[in-house]
């Protein structure tokens, strides 16, 4: 499959698919960008060492659509993001994380808008939650408008949800190696700079939750925590936000700095985490001061 990827001619839309032991919900994943009523799609997939049945189910594909990649160990998600970017070859690139689902129309809706919007680098759509067993869990509706306010805040964007113009990513950098985690926002951020970031008010997919993801693990906390902390407070330089963004963000950066402080505390760094929780209070406290005049 891998051999032969470039002999074709390429595809509008790149979907990016990363595998670490998912093979329970791996197929459903596959067969949902199988089921596109948009057709015009190359699957990008990274087998990242996988020990349980991934591989072998992987194996048993012969759509000429999907290119399989398989890593001897595991090296992170990533590193397996930037190598699945570097083998696409669409003018779109889609994300799908291997335990979620695209709605059938995904793709045609995703393509269709940035078609028509070309100042538009990035669009993300609203999405389903799903347990284990793909019951419905809730749902997440971010509002499209005062959308750069939201993200100063916090990542709104579902990645699985993502649609975005791979030369605008490759000019980014793509994926930034130094992130374990949030390597999703921090793209969305360095996009932002290049032209416009937009939600589709549609559900277009659901995204599973898991309680060994790595964002729930104790193990990766303080990485998460650290990494969220840092792009916070980059979004407050590069997004044009509003005062009230400007507000929301500041509020959010103290949040995460007393967190991070938390996490540097239970990890056995006593005085280190005990300045930092007092710097995001301190922040935090006087934010409020910024919060009553930004009303």
């Amino acid at each position: 499959m891998v051999a032969d990827m470039h002999l074709a001619a390429a595809p509008r839309v790149s979907v990016l698919m990363t595998v670490y032991n998912a093979a329970p919900f791996l197929r459903e994943s596959i067969e949902s960008i199988l089921a596109q009523t948009f057709g015009d799609w190359e699957l990008v997939i990274v087998d990242d060492g996988s020990t349980d049945a991934s591989a072998a189910m992987l194996s048993g594909y012969t759509d000429p659509r999907l290119h399989v990649f398989t890593f001897a160990r595991n090296t992170g998600r990533t590193p397996a993001l930037r190598h699945a970017l570097a083998h696409a070859r669409g003018e779109y690139i889609a994300v799908l994380d291997a335990d979620d689902i695209a709605y059938p129309d995904r793709l045609r809706r995703e393509t269709e808008f940035m078609d028509a919007h070309s100042r538009v680098v990035l669009v993300g759509s609203w999405v389903r939650y799903i347990d284990r067993h793909g019951e419905p869990a809730g749902a997440w509706t971010p509002p499209p408008d005062g959308l750069y306010d939201q993200l100063g805040a916090r990542n709104v964007i579902v990645h699985s949800s993502v649609m975005y113009r791979r030369k605008a990513a490759e000019d980014a950098g793509g994926y930034a190696q130094p992130y374990q985690y949030a390597q999703d926002f921090a793209l969305i951020l360095a996009l932002a700079g290049r032209g416009e970031i937009a939600m589709i008010p549609e559900y277009l997919g659901a995204l599973r939750f898991l309680e060994g993801s790595m964002t729930r693990s104790r193990t990766y906390r303080l990485a998460v925590v650290a990494e969220e902390f840092e792009l916070i407070r980059r979004a407050g330089k590069v997004l044009p936000l509003s005062i009230r963004g400007v507000a929301m963000n500041r509020g959010a950066a103290a949040r995460c700095e007393f967190r991070h402080g938390r996490e540097i505390f239970w990890h056995g760094k006593v005085w280190d985490g005990l300045g930092t929780m007092a710097l995001g209070m301190v922040h935090f406290l006087t934010q409020g001061n910024v919060n009553s005049t930004a009303r």
